[in-house]
C-alpha cells in the first residue's frame, strides 16, 4: 500500500526537519510525502535538503494552512493520505507500518492514534490517548491532526476541504467522513508528538479568524460545543484542571477505606520522586493539587505526576 504524508509548513525550517526526520525514519518504504510552503521558500529549502526522491517540496497555491493541505491532496498519489504538521512528529518508526497494515483490512474506516502532548522547550510530557466515535467527535475533537489518515478517494465523494473553517478544517473532514458513514479507528499503542509552544499553529492563529472559523464549524454541523485547544480538552477529559496556578482534580470513591488507600498510593509515588501534592481527604473523595512552590505554579513535573497518580486509582 502507498501512502501519502502532507506536510504544509510557514518559515519554521528547524521544525520541518524534525517532522520529515521522522517520516524518512519510517520503516514502511512505500511513501511519498508534499511539503507545501506556505512562507518565503525556507521549507522547500528545509525538505529538498533530505535529496529523497521520495520528498516534493512545492509552494502553496494559496493562502493558509488549508490551501496549503489541498495544494498537497492535489499532488497525493497514495492510496491513504496522511497528514503530519511540520512541528509534530511521529516517534514510532513503526507507524506507517502499522497504518498500511491496518488500512489494509479496513477499508470503511479513518485512522487516528494516541500520541503524547509535548511542551517545548523543557520537553515534558502528557499522555493523549483518547477514543473516538461519531458520536463523540460530535462534542470534541480527540484526534490530533498528525495521526489523522484516511483514504484518499475520500475527496471524491465528499469534495474538497472547507477553506472558510480555517483551522478547523480537519475537524470539518472527519465530521463529514463520520457523517458520510466511515468509522473512526484507532491504531494500537502511541506513536505521535503533539508539540506546544510559543509558535505552534493555535498560538500563530489570528485570534478572531480563529473564532469565526468555530462559529462557522458549529453552525455547519450543528455542534453544541465550546472552543477548545487540544491541551484544555485534554485536561477537561482527564480531570485535571488548572486552578490558582494548580493542577487540580477530584476523586470520588465507595467508601473511606478506598479513599484512604488511594491516598496512601499517591503518598508513596510522591516520596519517591521527593515531590509532595496537596491532599484533601473526604469521606468519599481526595482531592489532588500538584504544583511547585518554587515555580510559583505548575511544571511539567507537576503535570507527568498528575497524570502517573491519576493511574493509582
Amino acid at each position: 500500500m502507498h501512502l501519502t504524508v502532507i506536510i504544509p509548513t510557514h518559515r519554521r525550517p528547524e521544525f520541518l526537519a524534525r517532522a520529515l526526520g521522522s517520516v524518512l525514519a519510517q520503516d514502511w518504504q512505500d511513501w511519498d510525502a508534499v511539503v507545501v510552503d506556505d512562507g518565503e521558500g525556507e521549507g522547500i529549502e528545509a525538505a529538498l535538503r533530505f535529496t529523497d526522491p521520495r520528498v516534493a517540496a512545492v509552494a502553496n497555491e494559496g493562502r493558509g494552512q488549508v490551501d496549503a493541505r489541498s495544494t498537497g491532496l492535489d499532488r497525493a498519489r497514495g492510496e491513504v493520505v496522511c497528514w503530519l504538521d511540520d512541528d509534530d512528529w511521529w516517534e514510532d518508526t513503526g507507524h506507517l507500518s502499522l497504518l498500511a497494515f491496518t488500512a489494509e483490512r479496513h477499508s470503511g474506516s479513518f485512522f487516528f492514534r494516541g500520541g503524547w502532548i509535548v511542551h517545548e522547550p523543557e520537553g515534558g510530557r502528557e499522555v493523549f490517548d483518547h477514543d473516538a466515535t461519531a458520536e463523540s467527535l460530535h462534542q470534541n475533537n480527540t484526534i490530533l491532526t498528525s495521526s489523522l489518515a484516511y483514504p484518499r478517494t475520500v475527496h471524491d465523494e465528499l469534495g474538497p476541504l472547507d477553506r472558510e473553517l480555517g483551522s478547523y478544517g480537519d475537524w470539518d473532514l472527519i465530521l463529514r467522513m463520520c457523517d458520510a458513514g466511515l468509522s473512526p479507528l484507532k491504531l494500537a499503542g502511541l506513536g505521535v508528538c503533539y508539540a506546544v509552544h510559543d509558535a505552534n499553529v493555535s498560538a500563530a492563529v489570528d485570534a478572531p479568524a480563529r473564532l469565526r472559523g468555530f462559529q462557522a464549524l458549529v453552525a455547519k454541523h450543528g455542534l453544541d460545543t465550546e472552543i477548545h485547544s487540544h491541551v484544555t480538552m485534554h485536561r477537561m477529559l482527564t480531570g485535571w484542571n488548572e486552578v490558582d496556578d494548580k493542577l487540580e482534580r477530584e476523586f470520588e470513591f465507595g467508601s473511606f477505606r478506598d479513599a484512604i488507600a488511594f491516598v496512601n498510593r499517591v503518598a508513596e509515588l510522591a516520596e519517591s520522586e521527593n515531590h509532595h501534592p496537596d491532599i484533601e481527604v473526604h469521606y468519599d473523595k481526595v482531592v489532588l493539587r500538584w504544583w511547585t512552590h518554587t515555580a510559583g505554579g505548575v511544571t511539567d513535573r507537576d503535570r507527568e505526576l498528575a497524570e502517573r497518580s491519576s493511574r493509582l486509582i
